[in-house]
């Protein structure tokens, strides 16, 4: 074939088919949407055509209303579109209950899973597992355990899933248990269930009872993953073992796990609480033998063992700079508040102006104390107009000064100029 005509084949402006661009909205969504508030929205959606109580129509007044927290309508109104007839599905209760949880109200999560669900559509995996996550976030575990019987009369049967989110809620000494009836009704554990068991019970303190449960794991076919050997190793370094926790991390893959960033973090963290820098850096550079790139946590330890061990507050500034240049990672707004902060406690706050300005250049913003040191060190090194910079820059954001900052940059800026007085008075005005 020339390659002209092969050209021309490959070229998906000549094919036949061209996919179908998505259907624009609905006029009357964008006409709920775009009502001031969730109680417009509400009335008309009951004063418009029975047609349009369809479910797009109906989840998005639903879901308003759940967002502005006024929960007491929503179950008049879904009485009302259920005299409609309106065919809601299963996925708008599910996200209802979650709000519901989220806004600490389990009754009302258990009073919409039992009496609304039914009234339009049969209980889904989705709705289910809603309410099991809502009433263990809220401290109601019996509750959520009691349902997992019941499953089978709602048309639901329980998963690993179902299981999962019970394990979350349970004490490390309930947890066995749960297992043990999520083995008897014949569900297979996940990695995931194996991982809160272990991570359970390092948080014990038994790390022998962890590495059980990864034998357990394998027995019952279960690889284990990054993060079972992540936690296992955090509970040996939480027991003073750390020269056992590096050696699991080294022996993962010849158990058939790959070694992940999350892993040297763990012992990463570990060297740095003992300042040890030298392994710290050590890690790093094996992360990059191993093709594996550090992320920003893996910096922020490194950058915050320099500051907290002898101030080397110039040192984490130019791991700042490594990360960007050598391995191509972004600071995020945790990397820049560990630098500042470093530099505030050393006293270096010319090197802090400069982290400062970098962090308000890529989007980010210290926290209030940061800016009240800031601009406090300023101040008494004489640095009346850097001092004023920080703390346009602090009001700007909505953050406080405290009366001692405010004393120390008052009195440098009494020995400035005019300038300097004129700043001071907008700023307290405006604060």
């Amino acid at each position: 074939m020339p390659a002209a005509a092969a050209t021309h084949r490959r070229d998906p402006s000549k094919l036949l088919y061209k996919p179908r661009p998505p259907p624009e909205p609905h006029p009357f969504l964008l006409h709920l949407k775009s009502l001031p508030s969730p109680v417009a929205a509400a009335a008309a959606l009951l004063s418009a055509p029975r047609r349009l109580h369809d479910h797009p129509f109906a989840s998005c007044v639903l879901y308003r209303l759940a967002r502005a927290r006024l929960f007491p309508l929503i179950l008049p109104l879904l009485s009302a579109l259920r005299a409609r007839r309106a065919p809601l599905r299963a996925t708008v209760f599910a996200a209802l209950i979650d709000r519901l949880g989220a806004a600490s109200r389990p009754d009302a999560a258990l009073l919409v899973f039992y009496r609304a669900v039914p009234a339009f559509c049969p209980h889904s995996n989705a709705t289910f597992h809603a309410l099991l996550h809502c009433l263990v976030c809220n401290g109601r575990v019996d509750a959520a355990r009691a349902i997992l019987p019941r499953a089978a009369k709602l048309g639901v049967r329980p998963n690993a899933v179902s299981y999962n989110i019970i394990l979350k809620g349970v004490c490390s000494r309930d947890a066995r248990a749960v297992l043990d009836e999520m083995l008897a009704r014949g569900v297979r554990p996940t990695a995931v269930t194996f991982n809160t068991l272990v991570g359970a019970a390092c948080q014990e303190g038994d790390v022998d009872a962890a590495a059980r449960l990864r034998e357990e794991m394998v027995r019952r076919g279960v690889a284990p993953n990054a993060v079972t050997y992540a936690l296992l190793m955090r509970g040996l370094c939480d027991a003073g073992r750390l020269e056992d926790a590096r050696k699991m991390m080294f022996d993962m893959e010849y158990q058939g796990c790959q070694t992940e960033v999350a892993n040297y973090g763990v012992l990463m963290s570990a060297y740095a609480g003992q300042g040890d820098v030298d392994a710290v850096r050590g890690l790093l550079s094996d992360m990059r033998g191993r093709k594996l790139k550090p992320d920003d946590a893996s910096y922020n330890v490194l950058i915050k063992c320099l500051c907290d061990n002898g101030g080397r507050v110039a040192e984490a500034h130019k791991a700042l700079v490594e990360m960007q240049l050598k391995d191509g990672t972004v600071p995020s707004a945790a990397t820049y508040r560990v630098l500042a902060d470093g530099c505030c406690r050393a006293g270096n706050f010319e090197l802090g102006l400069r982290v400062f300005n970098a962090m308000m250049a890529s989007g980010h913003r210290p926290l209030a104390h940061t800016f009240r040191h800031l601009a406090k060190g300023l101040g008494d090194d004489g640095k009346a107009d850097e001092a004023c910079f920080v703390l346009e820059k602090m009001v700007e954001s909505g953050a406080w000064m405290d009366a001692e900052g405010w004393r120390s940059l008052a009195a440098c800026v009494c020995s400035g100029g005019a300038s300097e007085l004129k700043l001071l008075d907008e700023l307290a005005l405006s604060s």
